[in-house]
């Protein structure tokens, strides 16, 4: 799965599109919204998947990638935290079939927080 997620990574930074025939992920019995999920308005976020087991993949504007980020969802609020990436926040709430999330980001280079307010769409990988 790594090396499908990176080529979904470097299509999403490129600007590519990614569609493809695959049937829709199914929301796991708690409700939780597994799948992957690109952002809709230029989010730093590029795209995530959320994996069972609160195992989840991200990938960022940069193209960096963190392959061991971790999730929790009570239900209404779903919460992504990378082990990369510790300064970093992600809160969202699932709307209708978007994510909406509060995001914070540090900025490596600037050794600055950043925040923005994302919004994600289902989508399938090309290849998965």
């Amino acid at each position: 799965m790594p090396g499908l997620f990176k080529a979904l990574v470097m299509i999403l930074v490129a600007g590519g599109a990614c569609v493809a025939a695959f049937p829709p992920v199914a929301y796991s019995a708690e409700g939780a919204p597994l799948g992957a999920w690109r952002t809709t308005n230029g989010c730093f976020l590029v795209a995530f998947l959320l994996t069972e087991g609160g195992r989840a993949q991200a990938a960022y504007m940069t193209g960096e990638q963190d392959e061991n980020a971790a999730w929790t969802w009570d239900g209404s609020m779903l919460k992504i935290t990378s082990r990369s990436f510790d300064l970093d926040t992600f809160t969202g709430r699932l709307t209708s079939d978007h994510i909406e999330a509060d995001y914070v980001w540090h900025d490596l280079d600037k050794d600055q927080l950043n925040r923005q307010a994302c919004v994600f769409e289902r989508f399938t990988p090309l290849g998965l």
